[in-house]
């Protein structure tokens, strides 16, 4: 039996893999975001990536269907996030906390400087950079 379950495994092998698997989200493992040890830049960035930001406003805030976002003033970025904006852009607050805003604001003053995070799988607890 042991040498039928091996042969089994010796054929079976190549097409078992786990290299294309991602992680389960934090949630699912019982990990919030929260307590991800990211700086703010790191959890604005997280925050766009997860509320789909970039599907408007480019992979980097540069823009696309949305504006450029870049460097914006946290007190504009507030406004757009809480009340959403007449060109198309709804509003989040169900979504974002003040403190929230204060992240995603940092993320958007830290592109292009030394502190700009640019990973993309949010769902990790520690991306890399």
């Amino acid at each position: 039996m042991r040498s039928l379950i091996f042969a089994l495994l010796a054929v079976a092998g190549p097409f078992i893999s786990t290299a294309g698997a991602q992680p389960a989200p934090p949630a699912a493992r019982g990990v919030s975001a929260e307590s991800a040890p990211l700086p703010p830049e790191g959890e604005g960035r997280r925050l766009f990536l997860k509320y789909n930001c970039y599907g408007c406003h480019g992979m980097y805030a540069t823009g696309g269907m949305g504006p450029n976002i870049v460097h914006s003033e946290r007190g504009d970025v507030r406004e757009a996030v809480m009340r959403g904006e007449d060109e198309g852009m709804p509003s989040y607050h169900q979504y974002f906390s003040d403190k929230d805003i204060r992240r995603l604001s940092a993320y958007l003053r830290s592109i292009g400087t030394d502190k700009e995070p640019t990973f993309k799988d949010w769902w990790i607890d520690i991306p890399p950079k």
